[in-house]
This record gives structure tokens, sequence and C-alpha cells, in this order.
């Protein structure tokens, strides 16, 4: 529910990017059935997020597991890193980024946007060069290094970002 249309565009954007269900509601609408109203409009109630449409983690996290207390990221180092992040251990975000640069951007924008208690950063300890690189450039974030054996093993060839899903969920730290 919103007034600036380039607020509706975003979400509207960010809702069918996640092949999530959603209703455009106007101001004369009831909306109090909802899970979660996005609006950049004055209103109230336990279901309502104001929103400007561009703090797309938040926004991830509140559609797919409103009340997380902890962000997980998780990463698959190599040449196409997967990187995964989940809240309460509910995938809210997974892609591939090619740049060591970007992936700290990455996190930091996680990290900043979303809403958390303890935030984790696992690093799968496969490729040891592109894994060094990776920890540098986030040593200043909590991170555990990660035994990746298995971690692909259903997982199609290129498709890391599964990968890093394992990875997330993977308690066996070194």
């Amino acid at each position: 529910m919103t007034k600036d249309f380039r607020v509706y565009n975003r979400l509207l954007t960010l809702l069918k990017d996640m092949n999530e269900p959603f209703a455009s509601l106007g101001p004369e609408d009831n909306f109090t059935g909802f899970d979660v109203v996005f609006t950049d409009m004055e209103l109230s109630g336990n279901n309502v997020f104001r929103t400007r449409g561009i703090e797309e983690f938040r926004l991830k996290q509140l559609i797919r597991s409103r009340n997380s207390e902890k962000i997980v990221v998780g990463i698959d180092p190599g040449p196409a890193p997967g990187i995964a992040t989940l809240a309460n251990n509910v995938v809210i975000d997974r892609r591939s980024i090619y740049d060591v640069g970007e992936i700290r951007e990455y996190v930091s924008r996680v990290s900043n946007e979303c809403k958390y208690k303890s935030f984790i950063i696992k690093v799968g300890n496969g490729d040891r060069s592109y894994r060094n690189q990776i920890i540098r450039s986030l040593r200043d974030f909590r991170l555990q290094i990660v035994d990746e054996k298995g971690s692909s093993r259903t997982i199609k060839r290129g498709e890391d970002s599964g990968s890093a899903i394992n990875i997330a969920l993977s308690n066996d730290i070194l």
C-alpha cells in the first residue's frame, strides 16, 4: 500500500523476484488480515512495515522469517563464490558473486539492513586461495571456518549458492 509509484515498483519487483504472492491495497482497504503490509504512508499496526523499498535484505527477512534473531551468511569460496543468507535457518537470499570486494559490500549490506541478535559468517574451507582472500576482506566480522566436505554432494555443478546454504547450516566448525 503506497503513495509513491517508485516505492510500489521496488516492492513489486522484489516480491516477483522472490516468487512471493502479494496483493496491492488501496487506502480504503482493510489490511489487518495480512502477514506483512509494506507502505510508505503513516499507518499503524503490528503487521505494518514502513519502507521506501530500498532495504532489500530487511524486506526479504520480514517476508521469509519475520522474527529471526540469528543471521548467517554462508560462503562457498572459489572462482565464482556462492553466497547464501539465512535468517533462523530460513534462506532469505542466495546468489553468486564474482569479486571479493563485492562480497564485502554484500555482507555489509546484509549486516546493516537486517535485524538480529547474532550475525555470523561461515566460510567453507575449500579453495584455499579464494578462502583466504574472502577471510581477509571480512576480518572485522565474526567468522567461522567450516568443513565443506559434502556440501556440494547434491548440488549441480555451477550452483555454488546451494553449497553456500549447506555451509551456512553446517555446525562442523574447524
